[in-house]
């Protein structure tokens, strides 16, 4: 994983834990689920790597190998979608905080193990961000719970029309 490398030269230290999220496809059509229609899905061994510490004061800031520019914010002010890259992983912490209280922010470096688009990558991506920010803070999630959670960020943060699958 190249996340690790470039959490150690821009960090200085290792990272403290790794989280992953395979990429999903379904054989018979993207976006059925969310047209109520039936869906086959699976996971692929490709996916979302992301390579991580605690931040103590709240912050987080996140380093993406495929875009440009870091981003940063605190787990209490996510503050509004910006129309970058990141806007999945402020989803991901504004509706997990609606649910549990958040005390750790994280620093991170976030990478695809495949070209961008697709493959449920969006939902993947903020799977590997919520486990991570999980672990920080010290929260165990249900599979549903999670799902629910990632649901909830794309949907009513970053506003784009999903199914589960996504």
């Amino acid at each position: 994983m190249k996340c690790t490398e470039k959490f150690f030269e821009i960090y200085g230290r290792e990272a403290c834990g790794t989280s992953f999220s395979p990429y999903r496809i379904c054989p018979i059509g993207a976006h059925s689920d969310h047209n109520l229609g039936k869906i086959t899905g699976f996971a692929i061994d490709k996916g979302i790597h992301i390579a991580y510490c605690p931040k103590q004061n709240g912050v987080i800031e996140m380093t993406s190998l495929q875009f440009p520019k870091r981003a940063q914010w605190h787990i209490k002010e996510v503050g509004s979608k910006t129309g970058d890259w990141a806007d999945y992983l402020r989803g991901a912490t504004w509706a997990l905080a609606k649910e549990h209280s958040l005390s750790v922010g994280l620093c991170g470096v976030i990478e695809g193990s495949l070209p961008i688009g697709g493959l449920s990558s969006s939902a993947a991506v903020i799977l590997a961000f919520l486990n991570a920010l999980c672990k920080v803070n010290g929260i165990n999630l249900t599979p549903q719970e999670l799902i629910n959670i990632a649901f909830d960020a794309e949907k009513n943060y970053v506003g784009v029309n999903v199914g589960t699958l996504d």
